[in-house]
């Protein structure tokens, strides 16, 4: 029985945390230590873990390092070969510890993700797992096979110490960090997992809902594509690329007509890669240097789908996107059986 690190991050989540501690503490798996990163609440949460949960590992910062930042703090402190990543919004089943790592059993699996089940997400869109597609966005209903998945959700993952360390870029703050860490796993070699009966809870947006929409626009639409730049070859980049200006034109026309994102976190965003060149380089020779497979093996398990919905003009702009994958020879999972 291999020990196990749970590691939490909590920023003013404490209404959340009763809740979550009591649902691990009756975990059926018991060789595991459990880890609170607290990124500087003033709620008394780290007070709440003092008085009411002495079994549990507190790692006190100053400042909120963001869901990356606490999370490598939490890895740091941590003793167990297997790593699994919790967010303090969940409710977990009896049996989702044990199910999680039976699933990465197999010496060829580096991570594996639990069946996140969260509040509004209606129930059709569980009956298969999706993938990601060419702008960074998540498609629902992709495989077939249930253990299917291209990328781990952040709610709930575990992952090997050995294999992938340290797991984020500190810089990516919050959002997509679960894709940067499924892609490292990619490249380098190892299977991504679905553990579909390690089944938890999640209330979705717990810390975040409060934020400002700027901020949380910037982070999520630069950290959706600052993933490609590291990723991926120039050659790709430049063929992903009409993707790009699709969804920088979809967010400016959602901002201004819905209000749905920030129109000066979007532009932000976008403006990151025209003055953080040499950073990017730097990060993504790094990364680079350690890949194990061609990225023709990563990008055969993401989708050229752009939309999610079934309505009409989803499904002609569906389509034109599959016929210009087609062209330029972006072979995604739509293309899976057909000869190179």
């Amino acid at each position: 029985m291999k020990k196990v690190s749970v590691i939490i991050v909590n920023y003013n989540g404490k209404q959340f945390l009763r809740e979550c501690l009591e649902s691990l503490r009756m975990q059926s798996y018991r060789d595991f230590e459990t880890i609170v990163v607290d990124n500087g609440s003033i709620d008394k949460s780290a007070e709440l873990i003092k008085s009411d949960y002495p079994w549990v590992k507190l790692v006190e910062l100053e400042t909120n390092l963001g869901f990356a930042g606490g999370n490598n703090e939490g890895v740091k402190a941590s003793e167990g070969e297997l790593i699994v990543l919790l967010n303090n919004d969940t409710i977990l089943k009896f049996n989702w510890l044990e199910e999680l790592v039976t699933a990465v059993e197999d010496g060829k699996v580096a991570i594996a993700s639990s069946l996140i089940l969260t509040d509004g997400i209606p129930g059709k869109y569980y009956e298969k797992n999706g993938s990601l597609n060419l702008y960074g966005h998540n498609i629902m209903r992709i495989f077939n096979l249930p253990d299917n998945i291209f990328y781990c959700g952040g709610a709930s993952l575990i992952y090997k110490k050995e294999i992938l360390g340290i797991p984020f870029d500190e810089d990516y703050f919050a959002y997509s960090e679960d894709v940067y860490l499924s892609m490292r796993a990619r490249f380098l070699g190892y299977k991504v997992k679905h553990a579909n009966l390690s089944e938890l809870r999640h209330f979705g947006g717990g810390t975040f809902k409060k934020e400002k929409n700027l901020r949380v626009t910037y982070f999520q639409e630069r950290n959706r594509l600052l993933t490609f730049f590291l990723f991926f070859s120039g050659l790709t980049l430049l063929k992903i690329s009409p993707y790009f200006m699709f969804n920088l034109l979809l967010k400016l026309g959602s901002s201004l007509l819905l209000n749905k994102y920030s129109f000066a976190g979007v532009v932000k965003a976008y403006l990151f890669f025209l003055t953080s060149f040499p950073v990017i380089k730097k990060k993504r020779n790094f990364l680079r240097s350690e890949f194990r497979v061609p990225e023709k093996d990563v990008i055969r398990w993401m989708t050229c789908k752009v939309f999610n919905e079934e309505t009409r003009h989803a499904r002609v702009i569906n389509n034109i996107s599959k016929l210009y994958c087609r062209i330029v020879r972006l072979k995604t999972i739509e293309f899976a059986g057909e000869t190179e």
